[in-house]
C-alpha cells in the first residue's frame, strides 16, 4: 500500500510541475481525471439540494479544482485530494452565496455593503473584529438592526434556498440617531420597498420626475410616450406608493 501511495504522490507532483511550469494541458486533464470522483460527488450533492443544473454547477466546481491545481503547495503537509475537496466545496458555496445575495432587495445589498466596509475598516484600525455596537455607531443603525441585517445575509446557505431560513425582523433596522437632511433608514427602507412594487416603467418615470426634476413633456420625449401617458403613469405610481404606505 505505501508503495502505491508514493507512486500516486510522485505522479501528482510530476503532473503539477508539468502544468505549472510548462502549461502542459494533458497534465491538467490527467489531474482532472484523477479527481473526477471528488468533483462529481460535490456537484451532485449541491445540484440535488439547490435545483440548479448539474452541468452549470460542474463548471463552477471545475473552477475550484483549477484553483486547487494552481494553489496547492506540497510543503503545507495537506493531501492534494483534501485541498481540492475544500477548494471545490468553497467555490460552490461562494457561487450560491453570490446568487442568493443578488436576490436580496437593493436597499439591503446597499446597507450590507456599508456594514461590511465599516467592519473591515474597524478591524484594521482596532486590530480585532469590532463589536456590534461599534459598527452600529459608524453606520447609524441600531445594534439590533445590524444583527438582523447580518442574519439576512450571513445565514444564507444552500438549505435556505428551500425556504429554511431564520426569520428576519426588518422592523429592528432603524437609525440610531437623526441626521439632518437625511431620511431615517427605516423610512428609506419603506420607500425603496414601495418603489420596488412599481413596474419598471413606473419606477423610471418616478425617477425622472421626482429625482431629476424633468417635466412631463421632457419625460415623454425621452421615453417616446405622449405627455398624457406620462401624467397617468405618475398618478398611478403615486397612488400605489400611498397605498403601500397605508398598508405598511
Amino acid at each position: 500500500m505505501p508503495t502505491t501511495v508514493n507512486a500516486e504522490n510522485g505522479e501528482l507532483a510530476c503532473l503539477l510541475e508539468a502544468y505549472r511550469d510548462r502549461g502542459d494541458r494533458r497534465a491538467a486533464e490527467r489531474l482532472f481525471t484523477m479527481h473526477n470522483k471528488i468533483l462529481t460527488h460535490l456537484v451532485r450533492r449541491y445540484a440535488g439540494r439547490s435545483g440548479e443544473s448539474y452541468d452549470d454547477l460542474r463548471q463552477v466546481g471545475c473552477v475550484g479544482l483549477m484553483k486547487a491545481i494552481n494553489g496547492y503547495r506540497a510543503e503545507s503537509g495537506a493531501r492534494f485530494s483534501s485541498y481540492a475537496y475544500a477548494m471545490i466545496d468553497g467555490e460552490l458555496r461562494h457561487h450560491f452565496r453570490d446568487t442568493v445575495l443578488m436576490k436580496k432587495p437593493r436597499w439591503a445589498r446597499s446597507l450590507y455593503a456599508k456594514v461590511f466596509e465599516v467592519t473591515e475598516r474597524l478591524t484594521a484600525q482596532l486590530g480585532r473584529p469590532p463589536f456590534v455596537e461599534e459598527v452600529a455607531e459608524e453606520v447609524n443603525i441600531t445594534p439590533q438592526g445590524v444583527t438582523e441585517l447580518m442574519k439576512l445575509f450571513l445565514d444564507t446557505n444552500v438549505a435556505s434556498l428551500d425556504g429554511d431560513e431564520r426569520e428576519v425582523d426588518l422592523s429592528e433596522i432603524k437609525s440610531l440617531h437623526h441626521e439632518s437632511f437625511s431620511l431615517p433608514v427605516e423610512d428609506r427602507i419603506q420607500l425603496e420597498q414601495a418603489l420596488e412594487s412599481l413596474s419598471e416603467l413606473q419606477r423610471k418615470v418616478v425617477y425622472l420626475f421626482f429625482y431629476k426634476d424633468l417635466s412631463q413633456t421632457d419625460i415623454g420625449r425621452r421615453l417616446h410616450l405622449p405627455q398624457r401617458k406620462i401624467s397617468r403613469i405618475i398618478a398611478s405610481a403615486v397612488k400605489s406608493l400611498r397605498d403601500s404606505h397605508d398598508t405598511g
